[in-house]
């Protein structure tokens, strides 16, 4: 092979390597000794990219099991919902690993049921539930900002580790996805049992997402015909068929739907938007949802961008800094969104200047914001001024390394640098 063209050729490679490496970020690997289970445990941590930023922000936090198997896909599912599409709020990923197939269905099968095609293995669900309840969740809460809301995840014999830990310990977590269950467990034993416990339930109340996909032989409508039967109040469920997804695909699909509705209000469309009437009552929504989640995180941008946008639209912009006052009081974790809301149409209808102006008063405050940071870089390359937005830009460059923020967001910042350099 032509010596040069191959040297070539190997650069091309590890560069592309390189590439693939920074771009999908694996979170955080944590090993750490369970005295309950009197073993080793891993979990792989997943903060979002704006986790950095504010330290006043809290997260919900999702613990998923089967979390080696599931990592790629959820991570990536929530990256679009919440970091790109504004769907919901951010939040915290701790994927679950297992320790092996016959393990992990063993810490899956209720104790009093044997696991699947291991008639002598007994289930150890109650242990993995103590452990999970009294050493993973206290590590998280301890070690990251999570929110009030908490939300366990499980698949197939999973989701029946779910189901169970509803059962017996029901105030564990908030919020509970099964995707198709395996309650044809032991000839549907799970059924049996879960009738009279649901019967007495007087927990305070939490939120039960079933979801089956082309399934028949999973035993999932026999239990939902118990809670039809029961309705038992303290347990806010739903259910969802996809006769479209199969067993191994239904399971993101079906959480992507639970956490819409997980979040509902969260994100208001477009055409509800372009009708607002009021800002404040915009305001005084996502206040209510701050309450409601037990949250403390900016608001999605579309929101802020259609506030703003009433004050030029209706010719009130001198009411706009009252109104900025108010988001600082209400939803302070969105005020740096909402200035640089506020610059940008004040660039536009304005001057570039007066956008300046805007964000440099609060400038020491959100230094450390990536996105801040980049907008003014932004106006000073709008005003001509190379060499201070040069200045910025790779103040920002310096913020997303040390963020771990998103390759593609390093790479936009790479190329304004190089836009600017004199």
């Amino acid at each position: 092979m032509n010596t040069p063209l191959f040297a070539f050729l190997t650069f091309i490679l590890i560069a592309s390597s390189s590439v693939f490496a920074n771009s999908f970020n694996a979170g955080e690997r944590h090993k750490h000794t369970s005295n309950v289970l009197n073993e080793q445990r891993e979990v792989q941590i997943l903060l979002p990219e704006s986790y950095g930023f504010d330290t006043n922000t809290s997260y919900p936090v999702i613990y998923l099991l089967d979390g080696e198997y599931n990592f790629h896909g959820v991570s990536g599912m929530l990256d679009l919902m919440a970091n790109k599409g504004q769907l919901i709020p951010d939040v915290i990923l701790v994927a679950i690993s297992d320790k092996g197939t016959d393990k992990y269905r063993q810490y899956m099968t209720p104790n009093d049921l044997t696991a699947p095609r291991k008639p002598g293995d007994k289930g150890k669900a109650s242990e993995f539930q103590q452990y999970l309840q009294t050493e993973l969740k206290p590590f998280i809460e301890k070690n990251y900002r999570t929110a009030d809301t908490s939300v366990l995840v499980g698949h197939s014999i999973g989701g029946l580790f779910v189901l169970n830990a509803l059962l017996e310990r029901p105030n564990s977590f908030t919020h509970y996805v099964a995707t198709s269950p395996s309650l044809w467990l032991n000839d549907h034993a799970f059924v049996k049992k879960a009738a009279p416990l649901l019967a007495k339930a007087k927990h305070e109340k939490v939120n039960l997402y079933l979801a089956l996909g082309d399934e028949t032989r999973m035993g999932q409508y026999r239990f939902i015909d118990v809670l039809d039967d029961l309705q038992p109040g303290s347990i806010q469920w739903q259910f969802k068929h996809y006769p479209d997804e199969n067993h191994n695909s239904v399971g993101l699909i079906a959480l992507r739907g639970a956490l819409k509705s997980m979040f509902s209000g969260w994100f208001v469309p477009e055409t509800k938007l372009n009708q607002l009437s009021d800002p404040d009552t915009l305001i005084e929504h996502y206040a209510r949802l701050k309450q409601e989640f037990g949250i403390h995180q900016p608001i999605p941008t579309p929101s802020m961008r259609a506030a703003i946008r009433y004050f030029y639209r209706n010719d009130k912009v001198i009411e706009l800094e009252s109104f900025l006052t108010k988001v600082s009081q209400k939803v302070p974790a969105s005020e740096s969104g909402f200035i640089m809301m506020a610059a940008s149409y004040a660039g536009h209808f304005d001057s570039p200047q007066s956008a300046l102006n805007l964000m440099l008063e609060k400038s020491e405050r959100y230094k450390n914001s990536v996105e801040y940071v980049k907008a003014i870089a932004g106006i000073y390359e709008k005003l001509s001024n190379s060499k201070r937005a040069n200045v910025y830009y790779r103040s920002a460059l310096e913020l997303a390394q040390k963020q771990n923020a998103n390759q593609w967001q390093i790479n936009i910042i790479n190329a304004k640098i190089a836009a600017t350099n004199s």
